[in-house]
């Protein structure tokens, strides 16, 4: 299963003036992409793992037997993509 950007349901100018519209664009479309790409790009190694729903995955890393580097990649950009799609969801 492929990661995704969660669906943005207000625009980018939607918290000005705390937080301007250029920052949230960089934000979703730099920063949080670039957790989803890396962690798609470790995932592409163990397509048994890619199935699993993330906070499964994230929860039980530790009993899988990857390569560490691998496991520290999943566990960092996946936590960020959980965190970052939670952000979304919670500023208004």
């Amino acid at each position: 299963m492929k990661h995704f950007l969660p669906k943005l349901d207000y625009g980018y100018d939607a918290l000005e003036p705390y937080i301007d519209s250029r920052t949230m664009e960089i934000h979703f479309t730099k920063h949080h992409q670039a957790y989803v790409d890396k962690l798609n790009a470790a995932l592409d190694k163990y397509p048994d793992l890619a199935e699993k729903p993330l906070p499964e995955l994230l929860g039980s890393l530790a009993a899988w037997q990857i390569d560490e580097a691998d496991k520290t990649a999943i566990r960092n950009h996946g936590s960020g993509h959980v965190n970052h799609s939670l952000y979304w969801q919670i500023m208004r």
